[in-house]
């Protein structure tokens, strides 16, 4: 049997509902519910399956609700049979991909998650994202720079294909640049996000974080090959530790990561957790490969009749 890559899906992910039928399924995902809602302080069962969408679009409820429906996607396409030959993860996914790979548990990747948002939250860092779709990097580039250049902070942060960007900062400054790039683009799109997550505004939390990083007794190098956001295998205990750190502050370069899996052999994906939206950016980086969504059970069905006719 091929053995797909395993692509996890981040933040704007997370829909009411997710979740249910692993959790309905399978006592050993009720036992991970009720020990991510516990250290959480959250009710993930109610708000992952009632909603409302409010609520679940709260940072610290979406971020250990996609991690937590991800693992459980990952689990469950175990049991049948279906195992990674490599992982990565977009943003947030990269918690769940680490623990896929057998570099974190998921335990240690959770607390790094919480800290995160506490420190976030603590340090009162806020700011906004938005999409833009079919515009030249140069042009998207030079806005965000002169925007910088009057001290208005604004970057490209996850770089989902070649003319497609997410923008990063202070909240006026992210509106200023989607209205610059409107008609250089074909779509722009304010992103309900309230972190300017993948930016350097996000590195007082870096700091702040490093002592819970450090503690992650369990950190070790990847069992399974694990493709960084930076678009490289990130092979040892050391990077991973560094990546869990960091990763949130930098660009996630999503073109290049699926791009170098590509390059390794792996033409075969499985978007695992919530969510199709990996599986249509597949599409706009290399339609020479297949990624099936697999983040329900009738999903992993699916995709694993996809893969047995592989």
């Amino acid at each position: 049997m091929i053995e797909p890559g395993f692509l996890f899906s981040g933040q704007l992910a997370e829909t009411v509902g997710m979740g249910r039928d692993f959790f309905e399924s399978d006592p050993e995902a009720r036992e991970l519910f009720d020990r991510t809602s516990a250290r959480c302080g959250r009710d993930l069962e109610r708000i992952l399956f009632e909603g409302p969408a409010e609520a679940l679009h709260e940072n610290l409820a979406a971020q250990a609700g996609v991690y937590l429906v991800s693992t459980l996607a990952a689990r469950a396409l175990e049991k049948t049979g279906v195992r990674p030959g490599a992982t990565a993860g977009y943003s947030l996914g990269n918690y769940a991909a680490l623990v896929a790979a057998q570099a974190v548990s998921y335990e240690d990747a959770l607390e790094v998650l919480i800290a995160v948002w506490r420190e976030t939250e603590r340090l009162g860092i806020r700011g906004s994202m938005g999409a833009v779709v079919g515009a030249r990097r140069e042009a998207v580039e030079e806005v965000c720079a002169d925007l910088r250049d009057r001290g208005r902070a604004a970057w490209i942060g996850p770089v989902n294909a070649s003319t497609q960007f997410v923008l990063t900062g202070d909240s006026r400054a992210v509106e200023e640049a989607l209205a610059l790039l409107t008609p250089k683009s074909l779509t722009v799109l304010p992103l309900p996000m309230s972190w300017p997550i993948h930016s350097r505004l996000m590195s007082p939390v870096a700091e702040a974080v490093a002592s819970t990083v450090a503690a992650c007794s369990s950190i070790r190098d990847p069992a399974v090959p694990y493709y960084g956001p930076d678009g490289k295998r990130a092979r040892t205990g050391e990077r991973v530790r560094e990546l869990l750190a960091t990763e949130f502050t930098y660009p996630t370069l999503w073109n290049e990561t699926y791009g170098a899996m590509v390059a390794d052999g792996f033409h075969f994906f499985f978007e695992v957790g919530p969510g199709d939206m990996l599986s249509k950016m597949a599409r706009w980086i290399d339609r020479t490969t297949v990624c099936r969504p697999a983040g329900s059970l009738a999903a992993i069905r699916t995709a694993s009749d996809s893969l047995d006719r592989a």
